[in-house]
């Protein structure tokens, strides 16, 4: 293990040496301030917001290419995405600062996504292709008050790749590698990738059109406990998406979008016992997003209609999942002066399902839940108030009522002070702290199933804090510390006999949070963050680590080439396995660490060439006990524009 650290240092330190034979006047570069917008729905920038925003630009996705997305977003500081690493078709879990999936809502373009048919009420990252993608941007803690019930640890917001410039401009993809854990000897081509988009600008109309398909086989989901081999379970998805927009005038913009998102995989028994399983998912979402400008302001609207059906071809419990969704926020943004901004507008979701199954006894499905039975609606009125002031002080507060049609009215609230701090010409610091409510319902799966469901749950809330600082000097070196705290009250959590909400009043989630950005100089980039973690419950803790690090050594080669050394630390984990018996197991999971290496080179103007190996020292761990996890693999890929 000292052996594989010391390699890495040993890399590091040689690309630092490397780089000391440069000329120093080249080490100087001047960075463009940055501007978030999750935090208050308006462009500000990054030094006067009350958040530590994290943003994933196109440049760091190009960095890493061959990375999919649940890899890229956990190497975020506070996120642990269980599954990340496994088999393609493995659930995916979103811890973000301990939490759970219920408690991260994700944005596609600004548009709240989720599947109503899920134990969580979440989407599901493993129907979006990386390559279609933006950029991303994460905020963390409770933001409720403009995102909604569910935002409570934090908001995943993804960007959809953006219509070229140009009258047309076409681009086609390709990539393939390996995928084998650590018990396969041969790194033979078992996943492939391919896709095309193509944008443009006509006038007033804009467009884009893309799509993709990728096909992996290689591994098993399951591992075995003897060291033999089960038989591979193949991952196959498929994405289309299409993008029209309308300039009407400066003022008025009408934008509409259509999605399809499919995948089917296939699985293993539980227990521990090789199966041929397999479960297909099939997302179709469609919208429009308007947008009025005026003098001082704008109103925008974003709505969509989406559908997901699951197909579960079990041979011991067959089921089939129906979810519809629709969705609306409407909101005004308005200035009133420089040093007072607004948001106000009312956001409305409506969700019902369909469920099939065999019942015990039977062998033929039943439909136990109808989209009549679970149709529920959710109307929400908030304020955002947003004060900037001359002297450093922002403040950020908002304000939410959730109306909900099975469980009333619930208030929540959000009070987020910084101060920005001009220490010196070169060095700004932002000392920030927030306070946040928010408001979670029992998803229609945990109130309706005919096995797990309970009608007689209580909706979840929670109460979460911040504070800490963000050093930025000379406008590129950058540090920040947070620590954070989580109080969940009425947590809904699930036994062998159904779900429940866990008899603690209040249940204590705490940590820290670090990270720095090091421009070592105009080529070389240090990036790297530190999570610490602490659960007051043990069933919380459940594959969260404790200790969790990440850096990120990225160097520019001639503007033409870049290399990225990624290395992870990721802690000792608790898990629980459930035996073929309904009992359960405690099992303590060993620390790992990993490294992976990035080259991303353009060959010529239009066409670029990419390789990766991740797990360079192909080594061997657990990411959930009994599940398979990737060893040493390889990909190769190019893209072609013209």
């Amino acid at each position: 293990m000292n052996r594989k650290v010391l390699s890495l240092l040993g890399m590091a330190f040689f690309a630092c040496t490397s780089y000391a034979q440069e000329k120093t006047q080249d080490s100087l570069v001047v960075e463009q301030l940055e501007t978030v917008v999750l935090d208050t729905k308006f462009k500000m920038n990054r030094e006067k917001s009350g958040k530590v925003i994290y943003q994933i630009s196109q440049e760091d996705l190009q960095k890493v290419k061959g990375q999919g997305l649940a890899q890229t977003i956990n190497t975020v500081s506070g996120i642990e995405i269980t599954g990340a690493k496994s088999n393609n078709g493995q659930n995916l879990a979103y811890r973000i600062r301990g939490g759970n999936n219920s408690q991260v809502v994700i944005l596609i373009d600004g548009i709240q996504v989720n599947d109503p048919s899920t134990s969580s009420n979440d989407f599901d990252l493993r129907l979006l292709d990386i390559n279609l993608i933006e950029s991303i941007e994460i905020v963390k803690g409770g933001v409720s008050t403009l995102y909604g019930t569910g935002a409570t640890s934090g908001v995943i917001s993804i960007t959809t790749k953006k219509v070229s410039d140009k009258k047309t401009e076409a681009v086609v993809y390709m990539n393939t590698g390996s995928n084998r854990t650590t018990e396969t000897d041969k790194y033979k081509l078992n996943t492939a990738t391919v896709g095309t988009n193509i944008s443009g600008r006509l006038g007033k109309f804009n467009y884009l059109i893309g799509g993709s398909i990728e096909n992996t086989k290689g591994m098993s989901s399951l591992r075995s406990q003897d060291g033999s081999l089960f038989e591979d379970d193949p991952f196959e998805r498929n994405n289309v998406v299409a993008k029209l927009g309308y300039y009407f005038s400066k003022s008025f913009k009408l934008n509409g979008f259509a999605n399809y998102n499919y995948f089917k995989n296939n699985y293993d028994n539980t227990g521990g016992f090789d199966g041929f399983n397999e479960a297909t998912s099939k997302n179709i979402q469609f919208g429009i997003n308007p947008e009025y400008k005026y003098n001082k302001g704008s109103i925008v609207l974003n709505t969509s209609v989406a559908s997901t059906r699951k197909n579960l071809e079990n041979t011991s419990f067959p089921s089939k999942y129906e979810s519809n969704s629709i969705t609306a926020d409407l909101y005004n943004k308005y200035k009133f002066t420089k040093y007072l901004w607004a948001v106000v507008g009312v956001n409305y979701q409506e969700f019902n399902m369909e469920q099939a199954s065999i019942p015990w006894g039977s062998t033929a499905l039943v439909t136990s839940i109808t989209t009549e039975e679970t149709e529920v609606t959710l109307i929400d009125p908030y304020l955002n108030i947003t004060y900037l002031s001359d002297f450093g002080l922002t403040v950020n507060a908002g304000a939410r009522l959730n109306n909900h049609s099975n469980y009333g009215s619930h208030f929540v609230y959000n009070v987020n002070p910084s101060f920005n701090i001009k220490a010196t010409d070169k060095l700004n610091v932002k000392l920030l702290a927030s306070g946040s409510t928010s408001f979670i319902a029992p998803s229609l799966y945990q109130q309706y199933d005919p096995t797990y469901g309970n009608t007689d749950l209580k909706p979840q809330e929670s109460f979460s804090s911040e504070g800490g600082f963000e050093l930025l000097y000379n406008k590129k070196y950058r540090l920040s510390a947070i620590a954070f705290h989580r109080e969940d009250k009425s947590k809904i959590v699930w036994d062998v006999t159904g779900y429940t909400n866990e008899d603690d009043d209040k249940i204590k989630t705490q940590g820290v949070e670090l990270e720095t950005t090091l421009p070592l100089c105009k080529s070389l980039n240090l990036t790297g963050n530190y999570t610490f973690l602490q659960h007051e419950t043990a069933v919380l803790s459940r594959r969260n680590p404790k200790h969790k690090a990440n850096a990120n050594l990225s160097y520019i080669l001639k503007e033409k080439t870049s290399l990225s050394l990624a290395y992870q630390y990721t802690d000792v984990r608790e898990d629980v396995f459930f035996t073929p018996s309904f009992t359960t197991e405690e099992k303590v999971l060993e620390a790992y660490n990993l490294v992976n290496f990035f080259v991303n080179h353009q060959l010529t103007e239009n066409l670029e060439i990419n390789a990766s190996l991740v797990n360079i020292f192909d080594e061997e761990y657990i990411e959930i006990f009994g599940y398979s996890t990737k060893g040493r693999n390889y990909t190769l890929g190019l893209a072609l524009k013209f």
